[in-house]
């Protein structure tokens, strides 16, 4: 009993630093800002950015690589088991820290309009989350994301297009193909006239097998759109 109600001040209080001490690292909680930037000095050091936007074949097109054409993969940051970017995003995802995606948004849209391997998308469609799950969490973390990369880009994220019309087993400690099992009758097209010809990007949190985003393509392909590039915050090692 003890500890759990420790650990449940220790998880309010983590929800109360940005409220109380607005110049506190996203990243590690622990330390200031540095001056105009949004992770501290230590973070900005350690924050593991990835060359996907420069390479043609990198994490994020290998883990798709022979299942799904796409024009080009990215993700901004490489993905470790208990790294900074997995506390990054349990802060993101769990926590209610939407100042997360919003700043790595930011990031990967500069990077992404700076890229000559991206071709300007039309649409931005973010990996969709089912309703219970996106009650529960306040939010979708893949559309915040993509709200931010939208921003910079000039290009409208819309999370009305792709949904997750029944809800899935979380994927972790599943095989490739017991992922790809598990998703692949999960999503639908809501305006699937909204997609023929039509130049898609689609933005998720982290790429690990590629199933979720095989699954993606798969459908929005089924409708005609014209090519699909992909954007994550993350990606493990193909």
């Amino acid at each position: 009993m003890k500890t759990m109600k420790l650990k449940w001040i220790k998880s309010l209080w983590g929800d109360l630093v940005h409220v109380i001490f607005p110049n506190i690292c996203l990243a590690c909680n622990k330390l200031p800002k540095a001056k105009g930037a949004h992770f501290c000095v230590d973070c900005i050091h350690l924050m593991p950015y990835t060359d996907h936007f420069f390479i043609p074949q990198n994490d994020v097109t290998q883990h798709l690589k022979g299942r799904v054409t796409i024009k080009h993969g990215a993700a901004l940051l490489r993905f470790r088991e208990g790294g900074i970017v997995q506390q990054m995003l349990h802060q993101f995802k769990y926590k209610k820290q939407r100042a997360i995606g919003e700043v790595l948004g930011e990031i990967a849209g500069h990077k992404m309009v700076e890229s000559t391997l991206f071709e300007a998308p039309d649409v931005i469609i973010p990996v969709p989350l089912y309703y219970k799950k996106k009650l529960l969490r306040g939010y979708n973390q893949c559309k915040v994301f993509g709200d931010a990369i939208g921003q910079v880009a000039g290009v409208r994220c819309d999370d009305s297009i792709l949904l997750k019309h029944k809800e899935t087993t979380s994927q972790t400690g599943k095989s490739r193909t017991e992922r790809i099992k598990n998703v692949s009758d999960c999503f639908t097209v809501a305006k699937p006239g909204d997609l023929a010809g039509r130049k898609v990007l689609i933005v998720d949190d982290v790429v690990t097998t590629g199933a979720t985003i095989e699954a993606c393509c798969l459908i929005l392909q089924n409708h005609g759109v014209s090519h699909i590039s992909v954007l994550a915050i993350a990606a493990t090692d193909s």
